[in-house]
Order: structure tokens, then C-alpha cells, then sequence
């Protein structure tokens, strides 16, 4: 079973920088009020994004950001191939459409594209792509039927 874990240290220092200022608003202000809403966008901020898990076992590759509010998984019966690709800093980070498929992403450039056999495809960032490319790999010739 492969299992890794990679860090966000963009969306750990925004969720701190939002918390700074939102304490410093409420503060120059005087106004405690201004705090809160801030203060809660950070915390999901962090809690939300600040790193992305991916793991492979028989049968699927699953990941979850976070605490794992958001988490998906591919099961490798949907999966036509998995290659190890360079995002554009264009794409960005997060959860989003990309035009060919969904990116999900916290940090870097590196990702895995999984071709599924319904014709889309998804982007699982990772600062280990030619490891994740393997195992999936590896996953989907074992999990294909024998003749």
C-alpha cells in the first residue's frame, strides 16, 4: 500500500496571515466583531488545505485534503492510465476545473493525470510523481482480468 503525505506551506502562512490580520483589524479598529468572520476563513483555511494524502491500495487511489473535509477516491475499474505530468503555475492550487479534467492540489507543479474510461481526467498533485505514477501503474496492470 502506498500512503504519503504532502504539505502546504502556502496555505498554512495565508490561514496565519488571514489570522494576523483579522487580530490586528479587530484590534486597530475596535471592533471584535471584525475578528470572527476572519478568524473562521482561516481556520477552514487550514484545517481544509493544509496538506493533501493520497493513497493506493487493490483497489483505489483516494485522497483527502486536510482533516478530510474534501476527499475523493478513483476506483482502478474506472481508470484507463495514470501518467506523471507538469502543471502551468496557470493551474494553480486548490479544487477546480482545468479544461481536460479536475486538479487537486496544494503545493508545486508535479501531479499524476488519471485517464478514466468515461473520457475525463483528473490531476492528483503530488511531490512524489514518479512514485505515485509506479504504483498506480502497478495497481492497474495487477487489477486488470487475466485471459
Amino acid at each position: 500500500m502506498y500512503k504519503h503525505t504532502q504539505k502546504s506551506d502556502l496555505m498554512v502562512f495565508t490561514s496565519m496571515l488571514m489570522l494576523g490580520g483579522a487580530a490586528a483589524a479587530s484590534y486597530f479598529l475596535k471592533q471584535s466583531l471584525v475578528f470572527y468572520p476572519f478568524a473562521i476563513a482561516a481556520l477552514f483555511v487550514y484545517f481544509g488545505f493544509k496538506d493533501l494524502t493520497v493513497e493506493v491500495d487493490e483497489v483505489s487511489v483516494r485522497f483527502r485534503f486536510g482533516v478530510g473535509w474534501f476527499k475523493k477516491a478513483f476506483r482502478f475499474q474506472d481508470v484507463e492510465s495514470a501518467r506523471a505530468v507538469r502543471n502551468s503555475w496557470l493551474c494553480g492550487w486548490g479544487i477546480h476545473y482545468i479544461g481536460k479534467g479536475w486538479l487537486y492540489n496544494v503545493s508545486g507543479l508535479d501531479a499524476v493525470e488519471l485517464k478514466l474510461k468515461n473520457g475525463k481526467t483528473a490531476r492528483i498533485g503530488t511531490d512524489e510523481p514518479h512514485l505515485l505514477e509506479t504504483e498506480i501503474r502497478r495497481r492497474l496492470t495487477s487489477s486488470q482480468p487475466r485471459k
